[in-house]
């Protein structure tokens, strides 16, 4: 990392809140590089999340008097106001490249974390790291667009949850059949019910199957003693 946008979009890859960010003035830094870390070729925040910056690199014009050598006083004050405008200056970095859709994911992931869709949906969308969070807000903005859709229902979930398989009933094509291949947990149980609600409209019944598949006539890989899920 030799950025600070670099430094934002680690953070937002690995799931971590600008808040929990501090940046602070490197006492030794290069003059041709704007972050001073340890280890150049770090690819990943550790915490504490404390990074040290170069702030002449790019921002002379802000800092240059703000920091002089001979200036003592409101040392606290200095470092707040530091803080605060680091974290706009990044903030910017990021907006100058962003899509409309990546502005559109920005305010719609604010949006479920603000409680806008409901607590136990803030709380179950902060179960997912941050690639699997951009699976989701790619997903519902397709959903918007395009409508509900069973095709859309069956990529996000299989790209949310390993070993997943989704099957249509051939009874009723409002009846959806999932088998996870994984043990059941809350944390796995609150992960489908929030895809199942996003995704998915009430006229649709949806039975999940942990750990054991259910048996299928004619595929005799699922038709194993004591392997078999009662339907």
């Amino acid at each position: 990392m030799n950025y600070l946008w670099e430094i934002m979009l680690g953070a937002k890859e690995q799931g971590i809140s600008e808040e929990e960010i501090h940046f602070k003035i490197a006492r030794k830094y290069s003059p041709y590089m704007e972050l001073s870390e340890e280890f150049l070729n770090r690819t990943k925040l550790e915490e504490p999340y404390v990074v040290e910056i170069n702030p002449y690199y790019r921002f002379w014009q802000i800092f240059h008097s703000m920091f002089h050598p001979d200036l003592e006083d409101y040392p606290s004050l200095r470092n707040g106001l530091f803080q605060l405008l680091i974290h706009q200056l990044s903030e910017n970095d990021l907006k100058m490249g962003m899509t409309r859709e990546e502005y559109y994911k920005k305010l719609l992931g604010e949006a479920i974390r603000g409680h806008v869709y409901g607590k136990e949906a803030a709380d179950a969308f902060a179960l997912f790291d941050g690639k699997e969070r951009e699976i989701l807000l790619e997903g519902i903005l397709t959903l918007y667009r395009v409508g509900e859709s069973l095709t859309l229902f069956r990529h996000v979930m299989c790209a949310l949850i390993s070993n997943c398989i989704v099957y249509n009933s051939n009874d009723d094509p409002c009846e959806i059949l999932v088998y996870i291949g994984k043990k059941k947990s809350e944390e796995l149980e609150r992960k489908n019910a929030f895809i199942i609600n996003q995704f998915l409209g009430i006229r649709y019944h949806v039975d999940l199957y942990y750990e054991y598949h259910f048996g299928i006539i004619g595929i005799e890989e699922t038709m194993d003693v004591g392997e078999i899920a009662i339907c």
